[in-house]
């Protein structure tokens, strides 16, 4: 019996261009012109769809309507390249990372000079398990917009990933060099440097870590997740190198906001226990609450921290506040 043969990202990609000249050969000789979008209307139509994808995902909406009409739109027009990929980036947002590839492979034999197309491609590759075609597709993006330094964010994730420290950092080196100002290569440096571990390299991390945190743009909402996104792992940094007390100091800076949220509070009582502070971890979770006074999950983690830590008493006044929030813990 001859070998099965394995599909893999690059093939998908290879067959793509003669699957597509296909389809659009059957589909002009079957289906009749009349009632069906011009290109221009097509294209129209894919724009406003993607302006609401776009929104929809900022709002945490149901991505799911939109999947009819953007479908609806490649069957009647496959030759239409930002249908295709729009399509892919809803199929990759809702998990279905082989049909994801498949439209982004279609849009790139259709296209293949579309750098962010290209690393669209490459994430979805890697995520099915193809580090070759995933590498290929992003040095692709990078070769074909070498000016665009967020171009080459995806290739040094994927080499980082690989445990590839020095080809990610020249990477990341070269993204600083076109712009200075670029947060997120700091951050990924920073990640090299804590993964490789050398001698002095745990400064180096936590010294690009600092540097992202530094140079996010204020006022911006995206900023503040990233501010805290990066604090907590510049904290865990501290932690993993025996530090705990700076890790607690880190993250006692953040905002008010960002400082009793549900995670940061996490990381706080984690550091803290670790030192033997189960009792200020139970304190933590109690100034939340005052914050927050009928959360009763602040209310139950400070009873429980407090009775790790031997304060009967504090355990004791939190679960009264607990039942106060929800009467019926106490039954």
């Amino acid at each position: 019996m001859p070998p099965r043969r394995r599909f893999t990202p690059l093939s998908i990609l290879a067959a793509a261009g003669a699957v597509l000249l296909l389809m659009a050969g059957i589909y002009q000789a079957t289906r009749p012109a009349s009632g069906l979008p011009t290109a221009e209307e097509a294209q129209a139509q894919i724009e406003d769809l993607a302006v609401r994808f776009s929104a929809a995902i900022e709002n945490g909406r149901d991505v799911g309507p939109l999947r009819q009409p953007i479908e609806a739109i490649v069957d009647h027009r496959p030759g239409l390249r930002d249908g295709r990929k729009l399509l892919g980036q809803l199929y990759a947002h809702v998990g279905d990372t082989a049909m994801a590839y498949e439209q982004f492979a279609a849009a790139l034999s259709l296209d293949p000079e579309e750098p962010r197309l290209q690393n669209l491609a490459g994430t979805a590759a890697a995520m099915l398990g193809d580090a070759t075609a995933a590498e290929t597709h992003h040095r692709l993006a990078v070769r074909q917009a070498p000016d665009d330094p967020a171009l080459r964010l995806p290739l040094a994730d994927l080499l980082i990933e690989q445990e590839r420290w020095d080809e990610a950092r020249d990477v990341l080196l070269g993204a600083l060099s076109i712009r200075v100002t670029m947060h997120e290569a700091n951050f990924l440096l920073g990640e090299v440097y804590a993964g490789r571990g050398g001698e002095g390299d745990a400064a180096l991390a936590a010294g690009q870590f600092e540097k992202a945190i530094a140079k996010l743009p204020p006022g911006r909402p995206s900023s503040e997740v990233s501010r805290v996104a990066y604090t907590r792992r510049l904290a865990s940094l501290y932690a993993e190198i025996g530090e705990p007390r700076e890790a607690v100091a880190v993250l006692d800076a953040l905002p008010e906001a960002a400082r009793f949220s549900p995670g940061v509070l996490a990381d706080l009582a984690g550091y803290l226990d670790g030192q033997g502070q189960a009792v200020l971890a139970g304190l933590q979770y109690e100034m939340a609450l005052d914050r927050q006074p009928t959360n009763a999950g602040y209310a139950a983690k400070a009873a429980e921290w407090y009775e790790r830590g031997g304060d009967a008493r504090a355990a004791a006044l939190m679960r009264a506040r607990l039942a106060e929030i929800r009467p019926d813990t106490s039954r």
